[in-house]
């Protein structure tokens, strides 16, 4: 009598990716608070860039008691970026949409059923995540976020491509949930500061991203934040990459690297290229002293003997 095999379990709809570094502090409530959304059919992928701290033992201890986290740990830190990357590439296999979410904010119980409604139900929208405040270490509101007045839903691709290329702002939308196979179209986050303001200038080309309109997202503001703890360029391009520490780092000249990269990837009508190659024209006239100063510092650099002219791993890719 032939004994029958059990079915697998079906693959969680959402895989939320969180890349950690000596994360203890904000981590069991970051994770705590993912894992009580009331939408339950995902699962949460954390990848410890070789943590020194207590993030292997909160991780360990939670994925004991929600078998929906999984831990994995890195062997070395390979940098914020390479982690970010890990981490998706960790996603399970079966699931449909992918988020990053960042060891030390906070999302309220609703955020992904929020945010899953608007990704189902209009299939324009390659990123949909929830209005922002910050909150302090104690989780106390310091200020609630609007919009940013980012033209991010028009359906014209080269006024959404423009803004994100071009404006500043808060890169709140890193953090939205995507579709996976949007995601996997994409180069993901580039080995250099500033590539999450490619990527999604990437994904923009991609399709529109909506807010819901309540504050769902904490983002938590803290003195041993990355932006703070790296505040210079160069601090900022270690962090991303740690082979950038002492080698030539042009970070606007990567940054414009990857827009033109995006821009030629994408699948574009030849009209949507040429006017979104028309803005990068306006980028390089809007961020020429940038370029020359990247230049002008590297050269001093160099001949000081502080900054070898050598290439780095990601400079070569």
């Amino acid at each position: 009598m032939e004994v029958p095999v059990p079915a697998a379990p079906p693959a969680p709809i959402v895989t939320i990716g969180v890349p950690a570094y000596n994360a203890d502090r904000f981590l069991r409530q970051a994770l705590e608070s993912l894992l009580a959304q009331d939408f339950g059919d995902f699962v949460v992928v954390v990848s410890d860039n070789a943590s020194t701290d207590r993030t292997q033992e909160i991780c360990r201890d939670l994925a004991a008691q929600d078998h929906r986290l999984r831990y994995v740990r890195q062997p070395v830190n390979r940098g914020g970026a390479a982690n970010f990357d890990a981490v998706f590439r960790l996603r399970h296999p079966g699931s449909r949409y992918f988020k990053w979410a960042a060891a030390d904010d906070v999302h309220e119980p609703t955020y992904l059923s929020a945010v899953l409604e608007v990704l189902r139900d209009d299939p324009g929208v390659v990123l949909a995540h929830a209005r922002t405040d910050d909150i302090d270490e104690r989780g106390l509101r310091l200020r609630e976020w609007g919009d940013q007045g980012l033209p991010v839903d028009d359906p014209d691709v080269a006024v959404r491509f423009a803004a994100l290329s071009q404006r500043n702002y808060q890169c709140f939308a890193m953090f939205g949930l995507m579709p996976v196979a949007v995601l996997a179209a994409t180069r993901l986050l580039g080995y250099y500061a500033e590539s999450d303001r490619v990527l999604l200038a990437e994904l923009s080309l991609r399709g529109r991203f909506a807010d819901v309109p309540e504050v769902l997202f904490h983002r938590r503001q803290h003195a041993a934040r990355s932006v703070r703890v790296h505040p210079t360029a160069r601090a900022r391009a270690a962090w991303f990459e740690p082979e950038l520490a002492a080698r030539p780092v042009f970070p606007e000249w990567r940054m414009g690297r990857g827009f033109m990269g995006a821009v030629l990837r994408a699948p574009l009508t030849p009209a949507d290229r040429a006017r979104c190659l028309a803005q990068m024209g306006r980028w390089s006239v809007g961020h020429a002293p940038h370029l020359v100063r990247n230049v002008g510092r590297t050269a001093i650099e160099v001949a000081s003997g502080r900054t070898p002219l050598r290439r780095s791993r990601s400079a070569a890719a």
